[in-house]
């Protein structure tokens, strides 16, 4: 099979043999995939990854030993647990210290006509819903693990920094949810990817207001930017990832008494469920699709200024 894949620094599509599935596994044909900044930072070096990229995908079971998996459409969490250590056992599967990632750690991605993974990891989706909809599914979920980790509050706004593809879902999630969001960006072009958005968009803030910010830059500024705007005691949520270290002075972080929140996967379920409802169309982020034979052009114009999502079609 055809599969894009990274080695020591340098992509190349490849003819690989293709996935077969283990006893607790299924093999996915791959329908769609899209490109995400953390594929991005993999080609900086991001997690020292090698092999087969791309995590973001919607695709049909093509090959499981439960044959009842067998044509069902799915997306899947990109992270696959052991199930049998303590971190496991408590319900942290996301955090299993043993754990691989799909494209990202020890575990071939989407960026391939197919693709193994585990059963358990499979959410299934309508087989009528758009693929250019639910190939978001993954990123969307990412979105929504926010509002699984705080309880925010509907009578303060909430700011999101970056207007970026990861940045522009949050906005859209949160606004989804029936919470005030202050959207603070560089491309107030972009607004109108929102759709019915009933924020508001702001090119800078200098207010200490926030009880909540996110911190979706993709940029080592970002990060500072969130500091000046967040009020004391209030939570900082980072969702940023990044190859390369930056430094920072944490003694407002300590003089403020902030609280700092990592988070990155989420709820795939309601990912599927916010996307397959309606209530949420990610496509209009969608700025290019290309076959996979043109997986390193797709690479190169998801790097270029301005371009949002690009998708890579099976």
């Amino acid at each position: 099979m055809k599969a894009l894949r990274i080695n020591n620094g340098k992509v190349a599509l490849e003819e690989i043999p293709a996935p077969i599935a283990s006893d607790d596994e299924a093999i996915i044909e791959i329908e769609r995939a899209g490109v995400c900044n953390t594929d991005l930072e993999i080609i900086k070096g991001y997690h020292n990854f090698n092999g087969t990229m791309g995590h973001e995908f919607v695709g049909t079971v093509y090959d499981a030993k439960d044959k009842s998996f067998i044509g069902k459409r799915v997306v899947a969490d990109i992270n696959q647990a052991c199930m049998k250590c303590h971190v496991c056992e408590s319900g942290g599967m996301h955090h299993c210290p043993n754990r691989s990632v799909i494209g990202i750690v020890n575990k071939d991605g989407a960026f391939a006509e197919y693709l193994s993974t585990t059963l358990s990891s499979l959410v299934e989706v309508p087989q009528d819903l758009a693929l250019d909809k639910i190939v978001f599914a993954e990123p969307v979920a990412a979105a929504l693990e926010i509002q699984e980790q705080i309880q925010l509050d509907k009578q303060n706004p909430i700011c999101v920094i970056g207007d970026g593809k990861l940045g522009l879902l949050i906005a859209m999630t949160l606004d989804k949810s029936g919470y005030e969001v202050h959207l603070v960006g560089r491309h107030p072009e972009r607004l109108e990817r929102l759709g019915n958005f009933s924020g508001t968009y702001k090119k800078t803030s200098t207010e200490r207001a926030y009880a909540v910010v996110v911190e979706a830059t993709g940029n080592p500024q970002g990060f500072q930017s969130a500091i000046d705007l967040i009020r004391p005691r209030g939570h900082l949520v980072l969702k940023s990832t990044y190859a390369a270290p930056f430094q920072f002075n944490p003694s407002m972080l300590v003089v403020n008494e902030i609280n700092v929140v990592g988070s990155r996967c989420g709820p795939m379920d309601k990912a599927v469920e916010m996307i397959a409802s309606g209530i949420l169309d990610p496509s209009s982020l969608i700025d290019a699709q290309m076959p996979l034979e043109q997986g390193i052009e797709a690479l190169n114009r998801a790097q270029e200024s301005g371009v949002l999502k690009v998708l890579i079609q099976f």
